[in-house]
């Protein structure tokens, strides 16, 4: 979950995603070998929905047969700006149980990444926050720029993280950084993330990011198919398979975020967010 500039004032903005044709689109390079799977509500700095969610796993399943490498970025400026706010202030509005069993689909609608037999590498080629942080760390592979803002904010909204954070980070990057980047939500760069581990590489511009998640993704793809599949799988596992693995993180993960929704902190912070978002956009028009 992030800040997702939606509407500027709960429940009376009007929903974005009847505007938006596709809002996950798949184009293949390469004979059909390399995806590019793109976020595609750059209005809104790619932010999470269900409908979203619906899109990603639609996507995911129906890549083609011939798909050897899969590159995930986002449309427009951002990778993605994490939840929608909409969506947050749905959750606060409704009950800690109802809350368990929203999360849970919310998180495998985008998480089904999981089960594709191929690499996946996230090109954050621009803000990735939140939940979107969380997709990105969900991948095999990420790559992105120095100056880049990467964040967790999820503390500094009252709220636990979801969305893998918990699993994922402190298997990347290690158990005293992933403690330190999920409680004080502190902004760091790409050249940060790089040099904690969080990422392979860090290009120098914006714009030689995707380019350069191509690059590696044709390296890959010029492999035979059943060697990067199973070593894939292999290495997956080894996450996966934990004792407290992944779905019993996620089911955590649910539960404390449905406590926290209920919460008067995350209201307050909520609300403040969106004066936040609507004075900056006021301050742009001006």
């Amino acid at each position: 979950v992030g800040f997702g500039q939606r509407g500027l004032v709960p429940r009376l903005s009007a929903s974005l995603s009847s505007l938006t044709k596709e809002t996950v689109t798949l184009d293949m390079e390469d004979d059909g070998k390399v995806g590019i799977l793109t976020l595609n509500r750059p209005g809104v700095l790619n932010a999470m929905t269900v409908e979203m969610g619906e899109a990603f796993e639609s996507q995911i399943s129906n890549l083609p047969d011939s798909t050897r490498c899969l590159v995930l970025t986002g449309a427009g400026r951002a990778f993605s700006a994490g939840g929608d706010l909409e969506f947050l202030y749905a959750r606060a509005n409704d009950t800690p149980h109802n809350n368990t069993q929203e999360m849970l689909r919310f998180y495998a609608r985008f998480l089904c990444l999981r089960n594709v037999k191929v690499p996946v590498i996230s090109a954050i080629n621009g803000a990735a926050v939140g939940a979107g942080l969380c997709l990105a760390m969900a991948t095999d592979i990420r790559i992105t720029y120095s100056e880049c803002n990467l964040q967790f904010p999820f503390a500094s909204l009252g709220l636990h993280p979801g969305m893998g954070a918990t699993f994922f980070l402190p298997r990347v990057a290690g158990y005293e950084t992933a403690t330190r980047l999920l409680l004080t939500g502190e902004s760091i760069t790409g050249a940060k993330a790089k040099e904690l581990g969080m990422v392979s590489e860090c290009t120098e511009r914006q714009d030689q990011v995707v380019s350069k998640a191509l690059e590696v993704a044709r390296m890959i793809a010029r492999n035979p198919a059943t060697g990067i599949e199973t070593c894939l799988k292999t290495l997956r596992c080894q996450q996966d398979s934990d004792v407290n693995g992944l779905q019993a993180a996620l089911m955590r993960e649910a539960d404390a975020q449905a406590s926290c929704y209920a919460t008067e902190d995350l209201m307050n912070r909520l609300v403040a967010t969106t004066k936040a978002i609507a004075e900056r956009k006021a301050a742009k028009m001006k």
